[in-house]
């Protein structure tokens, strides 16, 4: 007999006594029988036996004690000893748990002999991956028919174990957990095999980030090798390998990133663009395309470019049809521009000389050029100027290209940055686009391509320019031509001495300014055109009446360049003037034209403009200062600039061309005459004495 402790519902204590008085004295050939594996037909009949006793026992039905005994009698009666036997054995080896009620115990009761049967089928190969859960259903069907059997004078003809069976979602429970409590050995086997597509994915995952979390060689590389299995089932004829298979890949993402730590194998992602190209069903066609972008992603973060570009350029290929507009869509998706922020800024961060991203930035010049233009408009944009310059000059013509054409756009958000970009990495382009552009830029554009052309990084081009800059003196900007005159003398551009001369005599037709006839003169002296002495005579002694026929500070500069021309004692004190210092190590935008004097005792100066402050005349030049001033200056700011040294005030406008924490250099672009000689008059003061 089977002692039943106290802590055991009743119903079951009499279960157990029918059991035992039914087939516990029965005969049998071994005493091993009770707890054998039983074989299919066995477990059959077990089950059936075990559907036909959950009626009667439902406490919740409407049958009478006596009913019920009387339901389990006939059950007993219809089965064999030997199915009785085995329902005996099953519930001796799984014992009911302290106070567990007969339905929870009866539904553990056949889980346990169903997992006890199909494990080791599986352990013997008998049962394949794909048969497991088909094995669950067959099963399942048997619990259900039999608890759905007609019992006299019973209102509910549906036991609650039959109900639980009936549940796919209960099945797909169990199925999960079959793979779950699997040994290892026949677990790898199942992994490792054509059928592993038919595994839960819930099972499958929760093995390989076991594998994976416990860190050896050994464990990873059965991971890798059980993923790579997996997605070999994408090219399996039947269609649920296939939609198992695509939605898995999504699940198992992150594991893949942790496995493959560097560099993504080239299997997954081109069996999946094999499958994607041929598949029709968007249950698998779907998930397969969120995949490869997940997949480009992480190429993209790792920075395997040349694996997004094989993935990029395999999609590309499919056909152009309504049947691959999934793959045209997804195409799209991989270069959108969150994707290609990616790029250019995986490219300036020192990997613009990778090939692979090189070519994939060529593919698309516009969508680069406007990445760096809203970089250049940042805070930092100036600092990665370096980084963009020879990012471009990887790229090479397909963007230099496409940077000329922008110079002659009626945008200036997108001229600014063109001008800047091509001074620094091709001076040549911008001078070639800067004759063609030149007359429908406003000036503030002009002066900034005058002044990154003359910077004195662009040695190389400074001759050219100074040739173009005397060719398009008449359609500059007023503003602009003064510092154009400057870099011709500075550059020595001797062939614009006959233009020079005219601009000098006041007799150009266009440009009769007494601050750019001033400018004209003084480029004459830097190019030592003695042609034009003559003349520098006749500017600086001619008289009308009693009164020079030119005003002072024109003769002024007459005399000066004079001076240099004619290598006068004199010139000394005006090359002190001129001379500029060497600035190799300087961040100058534009080279000196003349040397800056330093201030014992700082000016005061009022700026007018956007924001009217007062600032400081640190120091100062014929050409320019370095202001002191609370205000936050930009290069390129356009100011109206009043300087007072005692009683005297000289007003002039200048662009700021370099910026400092407490204030900037800026340059004199226009002044009156009398202004101007107010400078040169406080300048010559202000000279250190000769030695």
């Amino acid at each position: 007999m089977i002692n039943v402790d106290s802590k055991v519902d009743t119903l079951l204590t009499s279960l157990f006594a029918t059991l035992v008085a039914y087939g516990g004295n029965s005969p049998r050939k071994n005493p091993g029988d009770l707890i054998r594996v039983p074989g299919f037909e066995d477990l059959v009949a077990t089950l059936t036996l075990l559907g036909r006793l959950t009626l009667p026992l439902e406490r919740a039905g409407e049958l009478s004690p006596e009913e019920a005994t009387r339901a389990i009698h006939a059950a007993m009666d219809d089965a064999s000893h030997d199915t009785v036997r085995s329902l005996l054995g099953g519930t001796m080896q799984y014992m009911p748990q302290d106070f567990e009620l007969p339905q929870p115990y009866i539904l553990r009761l056949s889980e346990n002999l169903i997992f006890e049967y199909l494990a080791a089928e599986f352990a013997t190969c008998t049962l394949t991956p794909v048969g497991v859960r088909p094995a669950f259903d067959g099963l399942g069907d048997i619990l259900v028919a039999a608890g759905t059997q007609n019992l006299p004078n019973a209102a509910n003809h549906h036991s609650s174990l039959a109900a639980t069976w009936a549940a796919d979602l209960y099945r797909d429970k169990l199925v999960t957990r079959f793979w779950l409590e699997l040994p290892p050995r026949e677990k790898s086997a199942g992994l490792r095999g054509p059928d592993s597509w038919s595994v839960p994915i819930v099972a499958l995952r929760n093995t390989l980030g076991n594998l994976a979390a416990a860190g050896a060689d050994s464990t990873r590389r059965e991971a890798r090798n059980i993923l790579l299995n997996f997605a070999r089932r994408l090219d399996h004829q039947d269609s649920r390998a296939r939609r198992a298979v695509a939605a898995g890949l999504n699940e198992f993402y992150p594991i893949i990133e942790s496995l493959w730590p560097n560099q993504l194998p080239a299997d997954l992602s081109s069996g999946a663009l094999a499958t994607l190209e041929r598949e029709t069903d968007p249950q698998i066609s779907t998930p397969l395309a969120v995949f490869l972008e997940s997949l480009s992603r992480v190429a993209v973060a790792r920075g395997d470019f040349a694996g997004f570009e094989t993935l990029l350029l395999a999609l590309e290929k499919s056909p152009r049809d309504a049947e691959h507009e999934q793959l045209m869509t997804l195409t799209r998706r991989l270069v959108a521009p969150d994707r290609w922020i990616l790029l250019v800024d995986a490219a300036l961060a020192n990997r613009s000389s990778d090939p692979a991203l090189a070519r994939l930035l060529q593919r698309e010049p516009d969508r680069l050029l406007d990445r760096l233009t809203s970089l250049l408009a940042e805070p930092r944009g100036p600092e990665m100027l370096p980084a963009m310059s020879r990012l471009l000059r990887t790229v090479g013509a397909p963007a230099l290209n496409a940077l000329e054409l922008r110079l002659q756009e009626a945008r200036p958000h997108r001229v600014t940055p063109a001008i800047k970009l091509l001074a620094a990495v091709d001076p040549d382009r911008l001078l070639s686009g800067f004759t063609r552009a030149i007359v429908g830029w406003e000036w503030s554009i002009q002066d900034l391509a005058v002044s990154e052309l003359s910077r004195p990084a662009n040695a190389s081009s400074a001759k050219a320019a100074a040739f173009i800059f005397s060719t398009v003196l008449p359609v500059a900007h007023p503003l602009v031509i003064p510092m154009m005159i400057d870099h011709i003398g500075l550059a020595g551009e001797i062939a614009a001495i006959p233009d020079l001369m005219e601009i000098a005599a006041g007799q150009h037709e266009k440009l009769r300014d007494q601050f750019v006839r001033i400018k004209a003169i003084e480029a004459l002296g830097r190019l030592h055109a003695t042609e034009s002495a003559e003349l520098l005579h006749a500017l600086a002694e001619h008289r009308d009446g009693l009164t020079f026929a030119e005003p002072s500070g024109l003769r002024a500069a007459a005399n000066d360049a004079l001076a240099i021309i004619e290598d006068r004692l004199t010139s000394p004190e005006v090359r002190a003037i001129f001379d500029s210092p060497a600035q190799n190590s300087a961040p100058y935008n534009v080279q000196r034209r003349y040397s800056r004097i330093p201030l014992e005792s700082p000016l005061r100066a009022q700026v007018s403009g956007a924001q009217a402050s007062l600032a400081r005349v640190k120091t100062i030049s014929l050409g320019g200062a370095y202001l002191e001033s609370p205000q936050k200056f930009a290069v390129g700011d356009s100011l109206q600039l009043e300087v007072r040294s005692g009683l005297r005030k000289i007003h002039c406008t200048a662009v700021v061309r370099n910026v400092a924490p407490d204030g900037g250099g800026v340059e004199f672009v226009h002044m009156k005459d009398g202004d101007r000689s107010k400078l040169r008059k406080l300048v010559l003061r202000r000279l250190p004495p000769k030695p």
